[in-house]
């Protein structure tokens, strides 16, 4: 007879348990929304549906926790656009953490798994903003359900040492906090906003690895990633490496120091990546000309490159830094960004930011917070040059400038509401263009 022994049947029920909760989470849709949100103590105190009875916090002392978040942003233009008109986007997600030292007796082992689901339409594509940058962020990467990652993580060496491997999107590197609803300010700059046809950030996921090593305030981080123009297809399901074309390498070094008496928290890192799959050039033809003129196909590059530098500084008040942001965050920080991407392949080439996050603005309100941001996105010299030529005469675009304020009030511990402001100057980098006024508000539920 077999003997089940305790590792055996450890290792058997966790197995068992992750398959279970992938399988749910790949599938299907809880029905979490007819749970008790009014259930405490528990995991889901803080959420929409509560502990579920208990269940919640039985799966989390298992090494299963699970979570769930609908962020929806709303967005009209009474100034600016071909006509007046008002929107709404929205995003579903879905994930489960499996901690497996509780589940496999595994110490410092993470796996994730997230699905994601984006809906509605967006301001700038139906009234005739025209804009370099979307207005509502969420919807970047467009209607589109994706499985956004299923991975494993192993810290080693007390977690000086982390190593992350499957599939996920690229938001480990150029991390920043998404708080602005304008796609010039929210996140990183590089994912989605300049080099979105190769650099592919959530909701999208490749197959990539990528490894951390932490000493002191220091970091260094590397990883390749897989590059695959498929997985951009709406139709496209995750496959072993089909259609892959090359690979992004990618290298960043980032410090976390605090300055002065009050130990202020500082996050900066400066990154750089290169892509062996290469690109069009977006003023060459393949013969050295320019393709406007001979009608040509693009020239081929070989190779496309950038780099970013990006600081988020706590000016008053506490908080520690975490991968994406902060954490327990009250007072004012600054905060700035910069990327320059491949000039020979990428359209808009350059962009920086700028501006000031306050949290806990008031003493009876110490989980809202106040964000102002300005950004300008540049329109490459090269490619206005190509347009120049089909249209001579007519206007050159240049540069987008982007302004937005929102204030950020928790109407409960599982709901935020986020009223914004945006104001862009030069829609599309056209300077005789009406400036855009846009009006808006983001929504977050956690479940």
């Amino acid at each position: 007879m077999m003997d089940l022994g305790a590792p055996h049947w450890k290792w058997s029920r966790g197995i068992a348990l992750t398959i279970h909760v992938v399988t749910i989470l790949c599938w299907s849709l809880p029905a979490l929304a007819q749970a008790d949100a009014s259930q405490a103590p528990g995991v889901g105190v803080s959420s929409l549906t509560g502990d579920w009875g208990g269940l919640r916090t039985e799966l989390s002392d298992a090494g299963i926790d699970l979570s769930g978040n609908f962020k929806g942003e709303f967005a009209s233009n009474p100034q600016g656009g071909t006509k007046f008109g008002a929107t709404e986007v929205g995003q579903f997600t879905l994930g489960a953490t499996f901690d497996a030292q509780k589940l496999f007796d595994l110490t410092g082992g993470t796996f994730q798994v997230t699905v994601t689901d984006r809906q509605g339409a967006t301001l700038a594509n139906h009234f005739g903003l025209d804009l370099l940058q979307q207005a509502q962020e969420v919807y970047g990467r467009g209607d589109v359900a994706r499985l956004t990652e299923l991975s494993y993580q192993q810290e080693l060496d007390g977690g000086a040492v982390s190593v992350k491997l499957g599939r996920m999107a690229e938001d480990d590197f150029d991390s920043f906090p998404c708080n602005f609803m304008s796609n010039a300010l929210c996140a990183g700059t590089a994912g989605g906003n300049l080099a979105g046809d190769y650099w592919y950030n959530s909701p999208i996921s490749e197959w990539a690895v990528r490894v951390r090593v932490k000493t002191g305030d220091f970091y260094s981080m590397a990883g390749v990633y897989e590059s695959n123009p498929s997985d951009l297809d709406h139709s496209f399901a995750p496959g072993w490496f089909s259609g892959a074309n090359g690979v992004t390498g990618r290298f960043e070094e980032g410090w976390t120091p605090r300055f002065g008496a009050d130990q202020l928290q500082g996050r900066y890192q400066v990154g750089f990546w290169y892509n062996t799959a290469g690109g069009n050039d977006v003023f060459l033809g393949s013969n050295g000309q320019p393709a406007i003129l001979t009608g040509l196909a693009p020239f081929h590059r070989d190779g496309r490159y950038g780099y970013y530098i990006q600081g988020l500084q706590q000016l008053t008040g506490t908080g520690e830094a975490v991968p994406g942001g902060w954490k327990d965050v009250e007072g004012l920080s600054v905060f700035f960004n910069f990327i320059q991407a491949d000039r020979a392949t990428t359209i808009e080439d350059n962009q920086a930011s700028a501006g000031i996050f306050y949290a806990a603005p008031f003493a009876s309100r110490p989980d809202d917070q106040v964000g102002l941001g300005m950004a300008r996105t540049d329109y490459n010299d090269r490619a206005a040059a190509a347009i120049s030529l089909a249209n001579p005469g007519g206007v050159r675009p240049k540069a987008e400038y982007t302004t937005e304020v929102y204030y950020s009030y928790l109407l409960a511990s599982w709901l935020t509401m986020r009223p914004d402001l945006q104001y862009i100057f030069n829609p599309g980098g056209y300077g005789d263009r009406k400036p855009a006024l846009v009006i808006g508000a983001r929504t977050d539920v956690t479940f």
